[in-house]
């Protein structure tokens, strides 16, 4: 057969044209809403994050602590208030509000799983007073998903945080354990602020601050400089670990890298003297959990809500999928309406010849 000259016709090209249209469509319309990856420990985290922020709301209330309505519009009792003894430097009231959100749990969920933590694995923590509510939903993470946690918290805190002198992180996290919601509990505490050893805060507020620490039991990381601190914290956090969680814009964490927020894989940092810059260095992953706004906003979770989101709803929990399957089969009815309009067209062209 010799090689064919000329132009397909113009009917084949429209009838294999308008085929090809409908089949895209119909493959379009095939998606259907389903459940994400690891939908059920999600939800599990996140109710139990739920459960806590109530628990702190209650221990608030019987102690007669008064919640500010207006700017914390939600009444969790996980904002603080503007300045304190104890508070560090200012601080973004809308990212605190962005963080009272269950939900972030499950994105937590989604990270440990990325960095294929499995039950009973350690991790490394390091939280601030400055977004409790974070803290809690990566206890709550921790909880669900059977880890076992090594944590080192930097007591003070930045506006609009665990500020309340009588009322810091340690006090929340003794509360939940207490109600047993959480099981864990930090294993050591530093006062916090700048380079990690009170720097900035009056001397009545470090005291506050260490007071804190002695009334919940917990083990001081002293030092008078930032490297002897970060080389304390480092010696703490021993065994095999897997994953390192920083929250908030801890100085032992974040030290002479510019560091992302989200997570991080394993040598991705290669400058800093930080504890993030150090994991990373040693080929663990991390999750950076600061620039709260722009974690929420990737991950479509709304800013500063109002009311509190529902536990379970949104982009993390569900999303789209189309069926291979069908795509499948409109790809062969495709294939086989262009073999069988060349063919015509091929024979038809032949005849005339």
């Amino acid at each position: 057969m010799k090689v064919r000259r000329g132009k397909i016709s113009i009917l084949a090209l429209l009838i294999v044209t308008v085929v090809t249209i409908f089949l895209v469509f119909l493959e379009l319309n095939s998606k259907t809403y389903v459940e994400a990856p690891y939908y059920r420990e999600k939800i599990a985290a996140a109710e139990l994050t739920r459960q806590c922020f109530y628990a702190v709301r209650a221990a608030l209330d019987n102690n007669e602590v008064a919640i500010d309505r207006i700017n914390d519009p939600n009444e969790t009792g996980l904002i603080g208030v503007q300045y304190s003894q104890i508070t560090t430097e200012r601080g973004d009231l809308t990212a605190k509000l962005t963080s009272t959100n269950p939900n972030f749990a499950a994105l937590i969920v989604q990270y440990a799983k990325t960095a294929r933590v499995r039950k009973h694995d350690t991790v490394a923590i390091s939280f601030t007073g400055s977004f409790p509510a974070l803290n809690i939903a990566v206890l709550s993470v921790v909880k669900t998903l059977g880890l076992e946690p090594i944590i080192i918290t930097s007591v003070s805190s930045s506006m609009w945080g665990a500020n309340r002198p009588g009322f810091t992180y340690l006090d929340m996290e003794r509360t939940l354990r207490e109600r047993g919601l959480i099981p864990f509990r930090t294993q050591s505490a530093s006062i916090g602020g700048e380079d990690d050893v009170g720097r900035g805060l009056s001397p009545q507020g470090r005291e506050m601050i260490m007071s804190a620490i002695v009334r919940n039991g917990v083990a001081m990381v002293e030092g008078t400089r930032i490297e002897e601190t970060i080389t304390q914290r480092r010696a703490l956090y021993t065994g095999t670990i897997k994953l390192f969680i920083n929250v908030g814009g801890g100085a032992a964490a974040l030290l002479g890298a510019d560091i992302p927020s989200g997570f991080i894989a394993p040598r991705q940092i290669h400058t800093g003297r930080g504890l993030i810059a150090q994991f990373s260095r040693a080929g663990i992953p991390v999750v950076n959990l600061s620039d709260i706004n722009h974690l929420a906003q990737t991950h479509n979770l709304p800013i500063a809500p109002i009311p509190m989101p529902q536990v379970g709803k949104g982009s993390l929990y569900f999303e789209y999928r189309y069926s291979v399957g069908q795509a499948v089969l409109y790809l062969a009815i495709l294939c086989i309406v262009l073999f069988v309009f060349l063919k015509f067209d091929i024979d038809y062209y032949l005849k005339r010849r």
